[in-house]
């Protein structure tokens, strides 16, 4: 089928062998773990008071709700954004031999790392604020939030640069997994009579941000334009990085505090 493979893909150029790109990289990777790291900080001092509850029926799923755990909004983004801030200080630092080795081998597996302890971190928290509280529902956010981070890792590792074909079955898997958190949260709000008007604007935000990463990788397999250099869509993931998280994680907070 066209849309799970690409043929004959030409070869992903690597051109931050070059000193200059390669200093470029590991300076954008410390400036952005220092602002991720700012960031967890103020998380910790502006939304500490904030918090979200997680739910289970009681009676055999028939009887009231009872509050099996208490998450704080503003130490979870804290954990949410030290994880970026831990993933490209390493890459700047300790580990960036390692990491320039596997742009080098079109992959990293650093990112893929601190994606499966972040977005899962998120989705819940978002889950909680739609009303999605029940916790046999948000372990199938986090499994499924795992799984996707786990299918852009193969996507990564199952087609390395020179390839003649590029399979896509791993990305759309991803994007199945990475859907049905969203589809949860959706029936939710739509059921729920309740949500104030500014969530629904602000989940729209939120699920656009979040399909970005997946829109890049696309763009990366497919080679299209700048993309076929595979430094391209990483200077787009660090972009994202900044953005993304912290437009996502703001918006949370602001309307966590609201409501």
């Amino acid at each position: 089928m066209r849309a799970l493979s690409v043929d004959r893909p030409p070869p992903l150029p690597f051109t931050s062998a070059r000193r200059g790109v390669s200093t470029r990289l590991r300076l954008s990777n410390l400036g952005l773990a220092l602002v991720h790291a700012g960031q967890a900080l103020l998380m910790l001092v502006v939304g500490s008071n904030l918090v979200l509850d997680a739910t289970r029926r009681t009676g055999n799923g028939v009887g009231a709700e009872q509050v099996v755990l208490t998450i704080s909004v503003g130490g979870a983004l804290a954990v949410f954004f030290l994880a970026a801030a831990l993933y490209h200080g390493s890459s700047a630092t300790l580990l960036n031999g390692a990491y320039e080795a596997d742009l080098r081998r079109g992959r990293n597996r650093g990112r893929w790392v601190e994606l499966a302890v972040s977005s899962p971190i998120l989705m819940v928290l978002i889950a909680l604020f739609a009303g999605v509280t029940d916790i046999v529902a948000l372990a199938v956010v986090v499994a499924a939030s795992v799984v996707m981070v786990a299918c852009g890792w193969m996507q990564e590792s199952w087609n390395p640069p020179g390839r003649r074909t590029t399979t896509m079955v791993p990305f759309w898997c991803g994007v199945v997994a990475g859907v049905l958190p969203w589809l949860i949260i959706g029936l939710e709000m739509l059921g729920a009579g309740s949500m104030p008007k500014f969530s629904f604007p602000i989940f729209l935000t939120l699920g656009l941000m979040w399909a970005a990463g997946a829109v890049n990788q696309w763009l990366q397999y497919h080679q299209v334009g700048p993309w076929a250099d595979y430094l391209h869509g990483e200077k787009t993931n660090m972009a994202l990085s900044l953005v993304a998280k912290s437009a996502v994680a703001w918006q949370l907070l602001v309307a966590c505090a609201l409501t």
